[in-house]
């Protein structure tokens, strides 16, 4: 099965900017942490980030 689409975002951003896998994680943990305190995008109704 392949991965859901926001984590093939936040490993596109990743790859972008050269992350290593430490910083990928705390990369993907700071989505969570800004979606969870109502920080969140505009790609839907449950307040997904998008990444162009």
């Amino acid at each position: 099965m392949g991965k859901k689409k926001d984590i093939q975002q936040v490993e596109a951003v990743a790859r972008e900017f050269n992350m290593n896998e430490s910083e990928r994680r705390d990369f993907g943990d700071f989505i969570e942490e800004e979606k969870a305190a109502g920080n969140g995008g505009t790609k839907n109704e449950r307040g997904d980030f998008t990444y162009q």
